[in-house]
């Protein structure tokens, strides 16, 4: 039998028992809808945190001297903890060791941050408020733009004054019909003037900028610090690509000439780059494309049982029919192909239906979340391979029952 015979009175079968055909493809509708939406966005996670994420953490051309990693993949040992939690504090003191050893024109910033509960305006207010310490240059050294008013000012952290830069949720949130400008929000017990409000940046990380509140650092370690005197890192930003090496070396080199460190022991702090970000991230990219996929494919597995059992019951109730065609000259080949074919028919359908379910639900996540989505070629083609190989898989074994059936006894069947 022609394969394309095949095909065609394969459908007609799923088209005159639409209802169980239905049924048949429910388990590989489910199973290719959740693999292709996981697929969907973790490729999705994958792409922004590459292009945008690191960037939007660390800056361009930036690393930061911290305490210990901020971003840490496998399992710690009991000692890199106990060795992490000895590392000193950061202090001003390590600012300028730092702005001593980095080359000119090398821009270094530093700052210290919380969560609040809520910020006010009167009977207004917005929770969960992330307030950022830091230097004159740091929102601009992370990228930050100032859409409405200022940033801060050198003469802000020299005088003390207490005012605050805004992020785009606040702003809305509390002055949702007049300018913040000019306006004093209070913070806990403290009441600072807005002087400015950052513009809105949205996604995973520009979301925590939205809801920030940006103070200078003097005013912040007086006022809100839960630990005055402390920073939380120091942002180096090179002029350029090329001189990001040079510069972390020399970093290195003058904190641990100053903190008198033997060449045999360990930094008791750490550089953070975007790279180590991104390194952390692979790991647990791979995690994620692995473990996934392989526990949403269990739907599929169901899938291809319920065929193949709907598929064996459908040739004991066609066994007449069988039985006359192989009476009228069909081959064994003839009746594999005619039920393979509408196995892997039901399942294609299935499997079609389930990429445009998982693109649908991946599209729906990102509209009414953060997350991003992203569909590669490949998730498409391995959705249809898939799906073609289990209805291939399901249907062998019926197919060949079929197939056997003696003719005689075929047409004596009831």
């Amino acid at each position: 039998m022609p394969l394309f015979e095949g095909l065609r009175l394969a459908l007609s079968q799923i088209w005159a028992h639409k209802l169980k055909s239905v049924f048949s493809l429910i388990g590989v509708v489910i199973g290719i809808t959740f693999l292709l939406a996981v697929i969907t966005i973790v490729e999705g996670m994958n792409r922004y945190v590459r292009e945008d994420f690191a960037g939007s953490i660390f800056g361009v051309n930036t690393f930061t001297v911290v305490r210990r990693p901020t971003v840490q993949t496998g399992r710690q040992t009991e000692e890199e903890r106990r060795r992490w939690a000895r590392n000193p504090e950061l202090t001003r003191h390590d600012v300028e060791v730092v702005q001593s050893a980095v080359p000119v024109g090398t821009r270094v910033a530093w700052n210290s941050d919380r969560g609040i509960d809520q910020v006010r305006y009167g009977q207004m207010e917005r929770k969960n408020v992330r307030v950022v310490g830091a230097s004159e240059g740091y929102a601009s050294l992370q990228g930050w733009e100032v859409a409405e008013g200022r940033g801060l000012s050198p003469l802000d952290e020299r005088r003390g004054l207490k005012v605050a830069v805004i992020g785009a949720d606040i702003a809305q949130k509390l002055f949702p019909t007049t300018s913040p400008l000019g306006k004093e929000i209070r913070l806990g017990a403290y009441r600072f003037r807005v002087v400015g409000v950052f513009e809105k940046r949205g996604g995973l990380v520009g979301g925590l900028w939205d809801a920030a509140v940006l103070l200078p650092f003097s005013v912040y370690d007086q006022t809100l610090s839960r630990r005055p005197g402390k920073l939380e890192e120091i942002s180096v930003k090179a002029p350029d690509e090329k001189a990001m090496e040079p510069a972390m070396t020399a970093v290195e080199g003058a904190l641990r000439a100053d903190r008198r460190l033997r060449p045999a022991q360990a930094n008791d702090f750490y550089l953070q780059t975007s790279s180590s970000l991104l390194s952390a991230w692979n790991s647990i990219n791979n995690i994620l494309l692995t473990a996934l996929p392989g526990l949403v494919s269990i739907a599929l597995v169901v899938g291809g049982i319920v065929i193949m059992n709907i598929m064996l019951v459908s040739v004991s109730q066609r066994t007449r029919e069988i039985g006359l065609r192989k009476a009228l000259g069909a081959s064994q080949r003839d009746i594999l192909v005619q039920f393979l074919a509408e196995s892997s028919s039901l399942s294609l359908l299935g499997a079609a239906a389930g990429v445009g379910l998982g693109v649908g639900l991946a599209r729906l996540v990102e509209a009414l979340t953060p997350l991003p989505a992203h569909t590669p070629v490949w998730a498409l083609a391995l959705s249809v391979a898939l799906g073609m190989t289990v209805g291939l898989v399901s249907g062998i074994y019926p197919a060949r029952r079929a197939a056997r059936l003696d003719p005689i006894v075929a047409l004596r069947s009831e």
